[in-house]
């Protein structure tokens, strides 16, 4: 929870667009967000049918007003599904599929991390909520809303596109002075990266810890 307050996306200039400014005409973008929304409604079906063959029986038994909790039970169920799946795993099975996988911007992928990126997923709407707020303010354009609250994005598990891989020409960078030492980039964004305890180097762009 302490990461919250740390960086949770690139850093902005006067240049900066957003994720639905780039969507039009990127391809790999909208390839990306395809996959996400199958592998979404892959792990959505997987959380109904657990959750259906617990409720019918109740159905059954008690009468149909127990149906009534039914999407909110799926909901909530899925938010620990996907939760606990990407901390093991890094990915649900949806994600799997699909070749997707998550990673965290800054130090280790928590627990915590990965409920509240999962956290609208509770009901559909909250998610297309999600996915709105987070293209049409500035940042990485592959983060949904509370990817950026979480510190997280997602990723291809086999091929790995950077941050500037998506945004091409459409972000001016601002000029680093580097050091005559540390001229090392990172691996997400590009950024200058600076030393910091144990060993590790911290991007001066994106926070990403590596």
């Amino acid at each position: 929870m302490g990461k919250l307050m740390g960086k949770n996306h690139i850093k902005k200039d006067d240049n900066m667009v957003t994720g639905f400014d780039l969507l039009p005409g990127n391809k790999p973008l909208q390839k990306h967000w395809i996959k996400r929304v199958i592998g979404y409604l892959i792990d959505l079906i997987i959380s109904s049918i657990a959750v259906y063959i617990i409720f019918l029986p109740l159905a059954m038994g008690f009468g149909v007003r127990y149906l009534g909790i039914f999407p909110f039970t799926a909901g909530v169920i899925q938010v620990f599904y996907s939760g606990l799946m990407e901390h093991y795993k890094r990915k649900t099975i949806g994600k799997m599929v699909m070749d997707l996988e998550v990673q965290t911007l800054m130090g280790n992928l928590e627990l915590s991390d990965c409920l509240i990126r999962n956290f609208t997923k509770v009901h559909g709407l909250l998610v297309l909520l999600d996915v709105i707020v987070g293209l049409a303010t500035e940042g990485d354009p592959r983060q949904k809303y509370l990817d950026r609250i979480a510190n997280t994005t997602v990723v291809g598990s086999t091929h790995t596109m950077r941050f500037t891989d998506f945004v091409g020409d459409h972000i001016h960078h601002h000029d680093h002075v580097k050091s005559e030492i540390d001229h090392r980039e990172c691996r997400e964004c590009g950024g200058n990266l600076e030393d910091i305890s144990g060993g590790r180097a911290r991007c001066t762009e994106c926070g990403r810890i590596q």
